[in-house]
């Protein structure tokens, strides 16, 4: 079958061999893609102020962060938020970002894995978030979690224990580990990132906070999920400032907005941002989820039965989360 020729060219932020494995990666086998400086497609990211202006193409916003998208610059969007959020037909949720989800089906001998987890938890993070630092804290007075990032460092690095690029070394380090930490920088509905999807492969238990929905992906038997364990202090607060704080794509511009006015908003967000996270999280009162964590840890059959459940309700990739046929429509089929 001959393929149809796709012109197209990735900027602000996005590659073209990037784009082409991590964003189209489904449609390698129906289009062949040739980057071009006079493209028919632009695809451009959140990374920067090189936008592309209204032309002779089709330009398509991949905004792939947790920021509300902007669809005045583009005839197409891809981005974090849930569909009935940003209500435009135009819109379509990023679910898989240089991820197979493949690799999530389940088949595994639970008593051989269980065998390995030799270690506790692990905490692996460079950007120090007070939420996610402050609940590492209270764990820690159950027992000791390895912490070799730049937040809460107990112990040296590991890029000179393990071999392969960056993902692998952490996924290698995982893997002995019952539980790892799980938490997004942020909570927020639709952000999903590789801090749930490492702990996944390497069925290192995660202990997740982040997105709200995150159930209707997932089998929330086979992990512990922090908004079962914990409910907000005041619910409506809690909305108020999670849509009051979110970012734009111009907030998250700093060095293209940078006036007085859009400092003193960020600033603004920055804190309703943290607020939230406390509202939601019973002012970080993490006992519940922690009582729960020392259950699991203290009765192997109930760890084993949770290491047995499947990532996914049916032990198969929901067919509906694709953008495969989205960009199929853009392309013209």
């Amino acid at each position: 079958m001959v393929k149809k020729q796709i012109k197209i060219k990735f900027q602000n932020g996005l590659s073209f061999e990037g784009g082409v494995e991590e964003i189209l990666g489904e449609l390698v086998d129906e289009y062949e893609f040739i980057n071009c400086e006079n493209p028919d497609f632009i695809v451009f990211g959140p990374y920067g102020g090189n936008v592309p202006v209204k032309g002779n193409y089709v330009r398509i916003g991949y905004y792939c962060e947790s920021i509300t998208p902007d669809l005045t610059n583009c005839e197409w969007a891809f981005g974090v938020p849930r569909e009935e959020e940003i209500n435009n037909a135009r819109y379509k949720r990023i679910q898989w970002h240089g991820v197979n989800p493949s690799i999530f089906i389940k088949n595994i001998d639970v008593e051989e894995e269980f065998s390995k987890k030799t270690k506790f938890c692990n905490f692996l993070y460079s950007n120090r978030i007070p939420y996610r630092e402050e609940f590492f804290k209270q764990l820690s007075k159950y027992k000791k979690i390895d912490a070799p990032g730049k937040s809460m460092n107990n112990m040296p690095a590991i890029d000179q224990q393990y071999k392969g690029n960056t993902w692998e070394i952490k996924r290698q380090f995982l893997s002995p580990y019952k539980f790892t930490i799980a938490f997004e920088s942020y909570s927020y509905p639709g952000y999903q990132t590789e801090k749930l999807y490492d702990a996944m492969q390497m069925n290192s238990i995660p202990i997740y906070c982040g997105d709200p929905k995150v159930g209707e992906v997932f089998n929330e038997k086979a992990f512990i999920n922090a908004s079962n364990e914990i409910k907000p202090v005041h619910l409506g607060l809690k909305n108020f400032l999670e849509k009051s704080s979110q970012y734009t794509f111009k907030d998250y511009l700093p060095g293209t907005y940078d006036s007085f006015y859009y400092k003193v908003r960020r600033k603004l967000k920055t804190i309703g941002k943290n607020q939230k996270m406390k509202v939601q999280l019973n002012n970080l009162d993490f006992s519940p989820l922690i009582d729960r964590i020392i259950e699991i840890d203290q009765n192997p059959e109930l760890y084993m039965k949770m290491l047995n459940e499947q990532w996914f309700k049916h032990n198969s990739v929901p067919t509906n989360l694709s953008s495969a046929n989205r960009w199929r429509e853009i392309f013209g089929k």
